[in-house]
């Protein structure tokens, strides 16, 4: 994606001018993060992206909840060590991403991050409006799915955090900061119960957004073993079709028509299916060089569990449907270093690059 004009400008603002503690529940002084009357020393409060230049200029007009700023205000920034109370997802220099962004030096979090489609790298990233232009190929018409409305936007009707039934991205997110525990597992009833204001979406959180991630210390993913089409509620691949529908779902986009799901010849990549239906004899049997018993859990091909207790699932194949193939087994969903917003750079492999399909295909590498 080519960059909005200016957007050095926007990520070099110094952090100062965000004050905020932008935690996933909202904890200090109000004024950290809103203004009564936009007004301090006689000049503005709010600042709201200037997509002429893409700085962050002061503004007359309020923003909506009366909030200093907007969602890439409060989460532009430097992941590094530390409390990390403030996920961020738009980084003011190059992230330390390394071969798989789960190394021990890596700066990036779970979704990744945006600065490499901000930056101008082609399709490295989703083309959310404020950090960067729609995208010069499909415009916003996203890939396996039908055209949105305007540019994919953080939160609300174009956006994937929030409530998807209401336009605004502000107003999306009413009552999900403050109400927020990040110590349960998120049942997706209401927005603040569920998983990263992924609306419906279920999960548990992990503390540090998945900085350097372990096999004991990672984002627990809700998966369904499906058995049909569309019997997927809850899960985040089905988060995913909301925009990408052929790739989940639809009458001839998944399997051959054998009767039975799953059973035929896969015309798209499973998501929502436990790799634990495979014979003892597969190759998905050794995910992540186990044996098929008690596999180790691979944070560089993270797979969905059924399970719903609050402990987080260490190992793979200890139970029913704990090999749950995801969209983010393979992708993160902000964005990476690499051409798909794959994990890895499969595209230089073999030679170069890595091959993270190898995680479950083991016998392809």
């Amino acid at each position: 994606m080519k960059t909005t004009k200016g957007l050095k400008e926007l990520v070099a603002l110094p952090l100062i001018l965000f004050p905020l503690v932008c935690d996933a529940k909202v904890t200090g002084q109000c004024g950290n993060c809103h203004t009564m009357h936009n007004s301090q020393g006689g000049g503005a409060v709010a600042r709201v992206l200037d997509m002429a230049d893409g700085s962050m200029d002061l503004s007359s007009t309020p923003n909506e909840g009366l909030l200093n700023t907007n969602c890439i205000g409060c989460h532009q920034g430097n992941n590094g060590i530390g409390t990390r109370t403030t996920p961020y997802v738009l980084q003011t220099s190059p992230p330390a991403y390394s071969t798989t962004g789960t190394e021990g030096t890596t700066t990036t979090l779970a979704g990744g991050n945006f600065y490499w489609v901000s930056s101008g790298l082609e399709a490295t990233g989703h083309n959310v409006q404020g950090i960067t232009i729609a995208d010069t190929r499909l415009g916003n018409t996203p890939p396996g799915g039908d055209a949105l409305a305007s540019q994919l936007t953080c939160a609300g009707t174009n956006g994937c955090h929030g409530d998807r039934a209401v336009s605004s991205e502000i107003k999306s997110m009413l009552k999900s900061h403050h109400a927020n525990d990040m110590t349960k597992w998120k049942d997706g009833s209401t927005l603040a119960k569920s998983y990263r204001f992924l609306y419906s979406v279920q999960g548990w959180e992990d503390l540090q957004y998945e900085y350097r991630p372990a096999s004991n210390r990672h984002n627990k993913y809700y998966g369904i073993d499906r058995t049909s089409e569309d019997d997927a509620d809850g899960t985040i691949s089905s988060l995913c079709a909301k925009c990408h529908g052929d790739f989940h779902q639809g009458t001839g986009n998944i399997v051959s028509t054998s009767g039975t799901f799953g059973s035929g010849v896969w015309l798209r990549h499973p998501t929502d299916f436990d790799m634990g239906r495979a014979s003892s004899t597969d190759e998905y049997t050794t995910y992540n060089g186990g044996t098929g018993s008690s596999n180790a859990y691979s944070v560089i091909s993270p797979v969905a569990t059924a399970n719903k207790l609050g402990v987080i699932n260490s190992t793979v194949y200890t139970e029913t449907d704990d090999a749950i193939v995801m969209c983010l087994s393979c992708h993160r969903a902000h964005g990476t270093p690499y051409q798909g917003i794959l994990r890895w750079d499969y595209k230089s492999w073999p030679g170069a690059g890595y091959n993270g399909c190898a995680v479950c295909h083991t016998t392809k590498d």
